[in-house]
């Protein structure tokens, strides 16, 4: 028997329009009470928003969003008519950002501090314009929390955008987060053998030397010759290295070597693939340890990782891992995505799906 809700329903499912009108014919025929009509009409509603642009359940016009950037990456005036660019975007997906939620940080470890109060917001989106220094200090107070970090890329060299394949192009960020396009990644986190000290990365841990090429880098070059500066000083850091050996512990066994990547990702700096086999998603990071004591060895192993070719070395060790212990006496260096964070002794481990990132 066709019953007043069997009708209802119907034509709710085959029309918005003839949905309303339908209802409306219906209550009167059947004489239903008015509060069904309102409850259905509701419900409708409801259902409506939640098959559209929305993440668990809420319409994404409710969505909250904040924006942290860096005005030393890019170029300041660059960097803002960018985000002028993005708060255009955003509005036309019907997400609003008022200007208290765009900030810009100030001093290093500010990405963290802004990062940490996003979450206490409960912030559902925190974008960051910067570059992979910036994206690692905000990373740091969201890995583990509902808040997902969405990228919109700048600076010198942005590996987490190459890598993931991210746009530089606001619209396109703007789609993404009113589509709700998230993925799950894992991160990398080095720690002190005593727990006293510990912080998560994205890209890769580097032990030696390109550590040293970091702490060489003249700030006022790297700003006026981006990666340039980085050719610069590595050449300049491979002249006057003093190699020296380090040890490391990882599958059950223990090796030696000058310098080593514990990678998280393909990508490296620059046009480099220290670690081709390396995805951001999967439950394991890779480690490529060098042992030469030969600076034209390590030219040519410089040429080699722009394909991906130095993994096919005799003398080079490349393999996935859980955990690595590095030790050492002699002070050796280390960066975390491209940032010189301390020395040796630390241990390495990767967190599996642990940040939320719009991709």
């Amino acid at each position: 028997m066709m019953t007043a809700e069997n009708i209802l329903t119907d034509c709710q499912r085959k029309a918005p329009f003839v949905s309303r009108i339908s209802s409306l014919i219906v209550c009167s025929a059947f004489q239903f009470p008015l509060k069904y009509f309102i409850f259905s009409q509701v419900r409708y509603w409801h259902q409506n928003c939640a098959t559209r642009n929305v993440t668990k359940g809420v319409c994404m016009s409710k969505k909250k969003v904040m924006l942290i950037y860096n005005p030393n990456a890019g170029g300041l005036h660059k960097t803002i008519d960018t985000i002028h660019r993005l708060e255009e975007a955003l509005k036309q997906e019907g997400i609003e950002i008022g200007r208290e939620q765009i900030i810009p940080t100030t001093c290093r470890g500010d990405a963290t501090r802004l990062a940490a109060l996003a979450v206490q917001q409960q912030v559902d989106f925190l974008i960051v314009c910067g570059g992979d220094g910036t994206i690692n200090e905000a990373a740091q107070a969201l890995i583990g929390t509902k808040t997902a970090l969405a990228v919109l890329p700048s600076g010198t060299a942005n590996v987490l955008a190459k890598e993931m394949n991210l746009s530089r192009q606001p619209k396109a960020l703007a789609q993404l987060i009113a589509n709700g396009r998230l993925r799950e990644i894992s991160v990398g986190q080095a720690s002190k053998p005593d727990s006293s000290w510990q912080r998560y990365f994205l890209l890769m841990a580097g032990i030696g030397l390109d550590a040293m090429i970091i702490e060489t880098v003249n700030p006022a070059q790297k700003k006026q010759w981006g990666i340039g500066s980085y050719v610069l000083a590595g050449l300049k850091t491979l002249l006057d290295w003093p190699i020296k050996p380090f040890y490391l512990q990882f599958n059950n066994r223990k090796c030696e070597a000058t310098f080593a990547i514990v990678a998280n990702a393909a990508n490296y700096a620059a046009w480099f693939k220290i670690a081709p086999q390396s995805q951001m998603n999967n439950t394991n990071l890779d480690v490529c340890i060098f042992n030469s004591r030969s600076r034209l060895i390590y030219l040519g192993y410089a040429f080699l990782s722009l394909f991906g070719a130095h993994t096919i070395s005799p003398d080079v060790i490349y393999e996935p891992i859980t955990e690595l212990i590095a030790n050492d006496s002699n002070h050796i260096p280390v960066q975390l995505d491209g940032e010189l964070v301390g020395h040796l002794p630390m241990r390495f481990t990767c967190i599996p799906q642990a940040l939320r990132i719009v991709a």
